[in-house]
């Protein structure tokens, strides 16, 4: 019997401490996908009708493989991950052509909170809503779609370089009728 208590103490320890874990920072998958609810939310309160793609999220995931690998390259010591993304050779690279695919994208740091409880939410939460600002967004192209045209939205996170970053990423398809 009391084997029994030490293993069911045991098993109880781990799994607590593994919830604990999961409250301190989250993961860069967990950010990514909030980032993207609340960048739908602040496009639907505009009046934006937006659905989230495979297209769009392998574009934002091209764009930032080919900054990293452009960030690899001597010619583009000093530049920052920004201006890389908005580079045309590393746009060409991503494959995107900004005449048949404009988009809007807003690179943000990829941020891991340490802290818990009520005050960390809330820091995490005012992060959120400066940094999916639809003011943050760059265009690729010219983005300006018309009410028939469908909205799509993705995100990746990927290094450029040796730092972390989520990718946002809005595009559209010219509707047909």
């Amino acid at each position: 019997m009391k084997l029994f208590k030490k293993l069911a103490a045991a098993v109880l320890a781990a799994a607590l401490a593994l919830t604990m874990v999961g409250c301190g920072g989250g993961n860069s998958y967990t950010m990514q996908n909030e980032l993207l609810k609340v960048t739908i939310d602040k496009l639907t309160d505009i009046g934006e009708t937006v659905t989230q793609s495979k297209k769009a999220d392998e574009m934002a995931a091209a764009l930032l493989a080919a900054a990293d690998t452009a960030a690899a390259q001597e010619a583009n010591n000093g530049k920052d991950a920004e201006n890389l993304l908005l580079d045309p050779a590393v746009i060409k690279a991503a494959k995107i052509d900004p005449e048949k695919t404009p988009c809007v994208v807003n690179l943000i740091d990829d941020v891991q909170f340490k802290s818990s409880g009520m005050m960390g939410e809330f820091l995490k939460i005012e992060w959120m809503g400066q940094v999916t600002s639809l003011e943050n967004f760059d265009s690729i192209g010219t983005f300006n779609p018309s009410d028939d045209d469908k909205v799509e939205i993705g995100a990746a996170t990927h290094k450029i370089g040796d730092k972390s970053y989520i990718l946002i990423l809005v595009t559209y398809t010219t509707s047909t009728t």
